[in-house]
């Protein structure tokens, strides 16, 4: 009874099949998909961090090994859709990405594998240095230099990597200085107070001829108290100002015609409890000329690299105020030019005026502000004409 009760049943599904042409569902293709930032068989620096994206779905697993089985580590994001490396990408590895995703009904897509490799670098190059250093606190006239431990070829990919972030919003532009340093100044002097971070994200960056940074480079520093000086050669003046008011004049005296105090903005960027001066070292009379001289003098600012110094000069106390009679530099009392070594920054502008030498950019280990700013930008590898 139970089989014949059954056979109508198989019959009339049959009859239903055969009428209807029935056949088995197509089963759903997933909408998701998967991309990662690194093409399939590609070979690459490793500067950037590993991005895996799910396309119209969530990512469900991604796997990223290195040779030898070492998991590569990475964070979701973006709601599941996005997947980053959170360690940095070693050289001359080969990486394999096995990565899944779904759609919003749950369909997985086809598994995406892809393999890549990392450059092997030709040379290195890292940051030597930054000046101001980490924690320093300068003046409103410091520009930031960057010095390169190699010359660097491609100066473009390297300013791409650099960074300048001050707290108070301000314009600037970087200007080669050399292929091993590149500065960065304000347009207009820096506002006291001004917190600045500088970057230098050089790792896996080809510098050019695959000379690639090792290392990346961090610096923070504070921007003191407005300070600033300004020399009148023919009024044998020294005026010191802070915060915009005029606070000292000092007798001073400074380069005779034949040696004069050249014009424009200096920098404060050396001070010396004392220091040997020698003619000779910066084209001056050389020894058995007349005028040559070598001595040690105390409290000494540099303001640039020829030679130029605000100092102590006790034997010209009877020229101050009067007449100039030095070898370029700026010569002060004992008792005025302790006070200006005891309150001056490094980094405050010592602006000279009344010369009709100019200060130029081969005079200065900072020669920023004899650059008028629109040429200064045309120094950025960035730099475009607009």
């Amino acid at each position: 009874m139970r089989v014949a009760l059954a056979w109508p049943i198989v019959v009339g599904t049959a009859l239903a099949c055969a009428l209807t042409s029935c056949t088995e569902p197509e089963p759903k293709v997933s909408a998701a998909s998967v991309t990662t930032s690194v093409p399939n068989g590609a070979t690459v620096g490793p500067s950037d961090p590993l991005v895996v994206t799910a396309h119209r779905g969530v990512l469900t697993s991604v796997t990223v090994t290195a040779d030898g089985g070492t998991a590569l580590p990475g964070e979701l994001t973006d709601g599941g859709r996005k997947w980053s490396s959170t360690a940095p990408l070693e050289f001359s590895k080969t990486y394999r990405v096995q990565a899944q995703a779904q759609d919003a009904e749950r369909i997985p897509a086809p598994p995406a594998n892809s393999t890549f490799t990392t450059a092997t670098p030709a040379d290195e190059v890292t940051v030597d240095r930054t000046r101001p250093t980490d924690g320093d606190e300068v003046g409103v006239a410091m520009p930031i230099s960057i010095y390169f431990t190699k010359p660097v070829t491609d100066r473009a990919a390297v300013e791409r990597r650099l960074s300048v972030e001050p707290s108070v919003p301000t314009e600037g532009s970087f200007h080669w200085m050399a292929d091993d340093q590149v500065n960065w100044r304000p347009k207009d002097y820096w506002k006291p107070g001004t917190a600045v971070k500088v970057r230098a994200r050089l790792y896996g960056v080809d510098t050019g001829g695959g000379v690639m940074g090792t290392a990346d480079h961090e610096a923070n520093f504070r921007i003191g108290r407005d300070q600033r000086a300004i020399g009148d050669v023919n009024t044998h003046m020294f005026t010191v100002y802070q915060d915009g008011q005029e606070i000292r004049q000092l007798p001073a005296s400074y380069g005779r015609s034949i040696y004069p105090t050249q014009s424009g903005v200096h920098v404060a960027f050396e001070k010396h409890t004392s220091v040997r001066m020698r003619s000779d070292s910066w084209g001056g009379p050389q020894k058995g000329d007349p005028g040559f001289y070598d001595e040690v003098l105390p409290n000494a600012v540099r303001i640039s690299n020829n030679g130029e110094f605000v100092h102590v000069n006790g034997a010209t106390v009877w020229a101050q105020g009067e007449s100039n009679v030095s070898h370029g530099c700026i010569n002060l009392s004992p008792e005025n030019g302790k006070w200006f070594f005891d309150f001056v920054q490094i980094g405050d502008p010592v602006e000279i005026v009344g010369s009709d030498r100019p200060l130029t950019t081969a005079d200065g280990d900072i020669p920023d502000w004899t650059i008028p700013y629109p040429e200064y930008v045309q120094g950025s590898a960035l730099y475009q004409a607009r």
